[in-house]
């Protein structure tokens, strides 16, 4: 059995948050659509000029110019999404309740994962890890395609404890992965 005290911070929901951004299908998608709406619009905006019958030098000024604009715009657009997060997340905590607690204590039994907050109680059986992400400051337990139990790697006292625990969430998971395809089979 393993017991975290966890202390969570804004800077430790927005790590999660870009890391799902950058790593999920979702969050990959989003991105590249944010990327490319400016792109287009400056295509667009050439094409009606070529539609229009404008100047030939005007629609090469206005080309040369869109494609600077959209070069800049992809180049910067990762950046762009990323520090918009960090507002939202600014503008949550100013209006009320974050959706993480900011401090919990996770316990892993034999069982189940049990997240024990000030105001929540939540138990969750191993069979709904859909996803364990390890990253340089945190472990990302995904019980949803969104939702995640967030284990900073300051909860480990050492280097070792970690690598135990992780052998252990992924034995459980991988056991449970292994039961199923022998039932469905």
């Amino acid at each position: 059995m393993f017991e975290f005290k966890i202390t969570l911070d804004d800077e430790d929901y927005l790590l999660f948050n870009q890391y799902h951004l950058l790593n999920s299908p979702s969050g990959k998608k989003t991105l590249m659509s944010f990327r490319f709406i400016i792109p287009f619009f400056c295509f667009m905006v050439i094409v009606i000029f070529c539609i229009a019958g404008s100047d030939f030098e005007l629609i090469l000024i206005e080309a040369i110019v869109m494609a600077i604009i959209s070069i800049l715009w992809i180049g910067y657009s990762k950046k762009k999404i990323l520090k918009s997060m960090n507002k939202r997340i600014i503008k949550m905590k100013k209006e009320g309740r974050l959706p993480y607690s900011n401090e919990a204590i996770l316990k892993f039994d034999d069982e189940k994962i049990h997240e024990i907050a000030p105001n929540t109680e939540n138990i969750t059986k191993y069979s709904l890890i859909e996803k364990i992400a390890v990253t340089e400051k945190a472990i990302y337990i995904y019980i949803s395609s969104v939702q995640a139990y967030i284990l900073p790697v300051t909860a480990f006292s050492a280097e070792i404890e970690k690598l135990k625990f992780l052998e252990f969430i992924n034995m459980k998971v991988d056991i449970l992965r292994d039961t199923k395809k022998q039932t469905d089979g």
